[in-house]
């Protein structure tokens, strides 16, 4: 088991009263599974995604990313575990735009105390991983917005996460570079890698082998492609 949420809820303060995003969600992510979650815009995806993503706090519930009790980690321990056990994967990419494609990409490393030869050298295979060998001294600006999720995609798997987490990874690309970048998912889930990816999108949601549903707070609690969804 990668991580499991039990009853989990998350509730925002406005002004006197409270508002109920997240109403006892329930998920188990086991190694290897590739799943999407859905939700049109407000139904709670991006709160989901970042408490799994060790972003924020549950209000009530228990989270357990193996055997980690994260609602009990401190703020320095969550800051290792988005560092060493979560690969991120954004819609804007979040490239540092004065850093080569190499240095973007070995980032984590670095935060992580990894010695500059080391982090170089397994910065070059994760872009090698993307199919970007030729591309490792090209800053952001020098690359299609494609390229760039790519690059993306390979600073979050060069710290060899326990899990990617990525959050409408397609939202910024055009038809052709979003099917690439789709493809490549398929491939790292193939090779082992364990993916949860929040989308609004079904045809990007298709690409998993289980998809949930969120509206107004709640996660189903069966995969929607065994619904006939």
């Amino acid at each position: 088991m990668i991580l499991q949420m039990k009853d989990i809820c998350k509730d925002y303060p406005m002004g006197k009263s409270v508002t109920s995003v997240l109403k006892n969600v329930n998920l188990q992510v086991n190694e290897g599974d590739y799943m999407a979650i859905m939700g049109p815009s407000g139904s709670g995806k991006t709160t989901l995604m970042n408490l799994i993503g060790c972003l924020d706090m549950p209000t009530s519930g228990s989270y357990f990313l193996g055997d980690r009790d994260i609602t009990k980690c401190t703020a320095n321990q969550l800051a290792d575990v988005r560092n060493q056990e979560i690969g991120f994967v954004f819609q804007s990419f979040h490239l540092l735009p004065k850093l080569n494609a190499l240095d973007n990409v070995a980032l984590p490393l670095l935060y992580a105390g990894v010695k500059k030869e080391e982090r170089r050298e397994r910065a070059r295979q994760a872009l090698c991983t993307v199919g970007l060998e030729d591309r490792v001294s090209y800053r952001p600006d020098q690359l299609s917005g494609g390229q760039c999720q790519r690059v993306a995609i390979a600073r979050a798997i060069v710290a060899h996460p326990k899990l990617l987490l990525a959050d409408e990874p397609t939202g910024a690309l055009d038809s052709v570079s979003g099917a690439q970048v789709m493809d490549l998912f398929s491939k790292l889930h193939e090779e082992g890698a364990t993916v949860i990816m929040i989308t609004h999108d079904i045809n990007i949601a298709k690409h998993a082998k289980e998809i949930r549903y969120i509206r107004d707070g709640v996660l189903s609690e069966g995969d929607l492609n065994e619904q006939g969804s």
